[in-house]
């Protein structure tokens, strides 16, 4: 690694730390989308005040280098970025000299075409334990078909793709760590979840910026029937649920 990243300190933080990092954040959080790979690019990188001092007069150059870094290791796992990479540090006074941690989104750029949402790829010897997997993808695992599933939807409200939920919890949200992840700067890193209740399932609010709404109505915690359209953000998914035989 060359510039800023070879850029060595006495004691604290190393750039090349960071840097190793997110190409480990890019290959543990991909996603899955009609066949398509994503990796994250969007990076937040937390640290302590010690080092977030001496990392502030190099940041300009540690954006530029990190970004490129994103986009060299998209192209060489062929993995699809949704939007230009995103950078930013972030003071915290938790951490000390030489400890951070990173969190990795994945935020579409404006009008740009992407999924509008994503799925972790399920591992294939036991593909079950994934709690949300695109239908597709189900079916050529030969999954049996879920009886609770949503259904995303573009800007004009038709479906664009199926998937299913094997179980509960499921968490959505823009980080990529989300079960479902969805790639809208209006939707929170972890905006919400949805959770098995009985024979039923709930939609629960985490505290999100701008909310959840069931039907056109505020919902910080409310039961689902079959046919409500959720909405995050700008994103919208219907719910369907099978009865039980």
């Amino acid at each position: 690694m060359e510039g800023f990243f070879a850029k060595a300190f006495r004691s604290g933080l190393q750039p090349v730390e960071v840097g190793r990092r997110m190409v480990r954040e890019m290959e543990e959080n991909r996603t899955v989308s009609v066949n398509s790979v994503y990796a994250p690019n969007e990076f937040r990188i937390f640290i302590g005040p010690d080092d977030y001092e001496r990392f502030g007069p190099m940041e300009a150059g540690l954006q530029r280098e990190f970004g490129e870094m994103v986009i060299d290791a998209a192209k060489k796992n062929r993995w699809h970025l949704m939007g230009v990479p995103r950078i930013s540090f972030h003071e915290t006074e938790e951490l000390g000299k030489g400890e951070y941690r990173t969190e990795a989104s994945l935020t579409a750029d404006p009008d740009a075409p992407g999924p509008r949402a994503s799925t972790h790829e399920p591992d294939r010897k036991n593909p079950s334990a994934t709690r949300a997997i695109s239908s597709d993808t189900a079916q050529r695992l030969g999954m049996a078909a879920a009886r609770v599933q949503l259904v995303v939807l573009d800007e004009h409200g038709d479906a664009k793709e199926r998937i299913d939920l094997t179980s509960s919890p499921v968490a959505i949200g823009r980080q990529s760590t989300n079960d479902v992840v969805l790639p809208d700067p209006n939707v929170s890193r972890q905006h919400a979840e949805l959770r098995q209740k009985g024979d039923g399932w709930v939609i629960a609010d985490l505290g999100s910026t701008n909310g959840t709404s069931v039907n056109g109505k505020p919902a910080r915690e409310q039961t689902l029937q079959s046919g409500d359209r959720i909405s995050f953000g700008t994103s919208d998914l219907l719910f369907e649920m099978t009865p039980a035989t």
